[in-house]
């Protein structure tokens, strides 16, 4: 049976098989079987992520993420590696803003050898010292690299400044000065806080028996005791700014990069749908339909690169609402200015039925391919557990968007949008300012 069944009747939704388990440690498994390929999928994700740090110590959770595969009590960095690389595997460790966890895929044959990696890195890793203090160096020379990278030295001021007092203001990646002084016990601290299976979602589909799996599964697991005082740390709530912020940073490069915006949503907002069409409309798509790269891009000339979007970083926290375009120096007044007026413009005029239509019909009839892959259903799994989604969901999402009339996109974006108060930020051969 086909993990994936196409609706008939010109509906593009997707229908999931999914099984949903809490084993006795409180581990949630996701299941889905997909017998297309002799192929399957592991997404395991533990809720630790940068955003449950502190600023002393930025780049913790992305730190300890990458150090999951760099060894554990029973098998080197080395030995991980060519295991799953004797099988034409993928095992993959990182650390993120909202989880942190492991991505495994392997030929059915060998799920066994990708279960037992991902088991053993997240119940025993161990933190070598010298692939510590290795990863500190790599770390660091990432985090001066970076500030070559005007895109996302942008993106570093443009956070720190819609999002001063809460976790979403630091990198990811951490700064220099953090990373340089972390412990191995600082490591092991966070570790052993957060990688229990009371706060772990994993989710296998592909080409396997849904009993069979779960046995395994369980076996693999038994012996991961859970934290029963475990309780998610609070996050502080944050809010809009409420006076425009405008920051230039100096860098020697030919191009200047300007992003330009403020807080966006959380992805459990209620706008959340009604938001995509509006991005589709205002920067987000590809093609000639949305008006920020139609008209400053292709109509002006202004540059090869610009978008816009409230929707793409929606998550836990609250994301960005963020216009980006890269351009030449002498362009940069007229870049600023027409992005300000197509911000304002989404808010105080009504989109066209046409924009609208063309908005929905690009983005029902493309997200069937955000699906294509094992790996790409486990993660989708994963994020249906975590915001509430249902499993149902893919069925749901078309008639979600189709529902989304004129008057909700201009509601929506007077109610999430301010071009009033907006934070722009200016990398490239520009005079520091601010």
């Amino acid at each position: 049976m086909s993990l994936i069944k196409m609706q008939n009747g010109g509906n593009n939704s997707v229908q999931l098989d999914v099984e949903r388990i809490v084993l006795p440690n409180g581990l949630i498994l996701l299941l889905s079987e997909n017998h297309r390929i002799p192929a399957v999928s592991i997404n395991a994700i533990v809720k630790a992520g940068s955003r449950y740090e502190s600023d002393d110590q930025a780049g913790l959770a992305s730190f300890v993420g990458e150090m999951l595969s760099e060894g554990t009590h029973s098998r080197t960095s080395q030995q991980i590696a060519l295991a799953i690389e004797s099988v034409g595997g993928i095992f993959i460790t990182a650390g993120g803003y909202n989880q942190s966890g492991v991505s495994a895929t392997a030929l059915s044959k060998d799920f066994d050898l990708a279960l037992t990696l991902t088991a053993d890195v997240l119940m025993n890793a161990g933190f070598p010292d010298d692939r510590v203090k290795q990863q500190i160096d790599k770390r660091i020379a990432q985090i001066r690299s970076r500030r070559d990278e005007p895109q996302n030295l942008g993106l570093d001021h443009f956070n720190e400044l819609i999002a001063r007092g809460h976790p979403r203001h630091r990198p990811e990646i951490g700064y220099e000065e953090t990373i340089a002084r972390l412990s191995r016990q600082e490591l092991m601290d966070f570790y052993r806080r957060f990688y229990i299976p009371n706060n772990t979602i994993i989710a296998v589909v592909g080409d396997i028996d849904k009993a069979e799996a779960r046995r395994k599964i369980e076996e693999a697991f038994i012996n991961w005791r859970p934290d029963p005082d475990f309780i998610e740390p609070s996050i502080p709530e944050i809010s809009r700014q409420t006076a425009p912020i405008t920051r230039f940073v100096n860098v020697d490069k030919a191009q200047v990069n300007i992003f330009i915006g403020h807080l966006g949503i959380k992805r459990n907002n209620p706008d959340y749908y009604t938001l995509q069409v509006l991005d589709v409309i205002l920067g987000s798509s590809p093609g000639f339909t949305s008006r920020i790269p139609r008209i400053l891009r292709d109509e002006q000339g202004l540059a090869y690169t610009t978008y816009a979007s409230i929707t793409r970083s929606a998550g836990l926290d609250p994301g960005q609402f963020i216009a980006y375009i890269g351009t030449s120096p002498e362009f940069l007044p007229r870049a600023i200015g027409g992005i300000r007026r197509e911000i304002e413009r989404i808010v105080i005029e009504d989109v066209t039925e046409e924009e609208l239509e063309d908005a929905k019909a690009y983005l029902t009839g493309s997200f069937v391919f955000e699906f294509e892959t094992n790996a790409q259903i486990a993660a989708f799994l994963v994020s249906a557990e975590i915001y509430g989604l249902g499993f149902d969901y893919l069925q749901r999402y078309p008639e979600l968007i189709n529902r989304v009339s004129v008057r909700d996109v201009r509601r929506a974006a007077q109610e999430y949008i301010d071009p009033e108060n907006l934070t722009v930020v200016v990398v490239g051969p520009v005079e520091e300012q601010e």
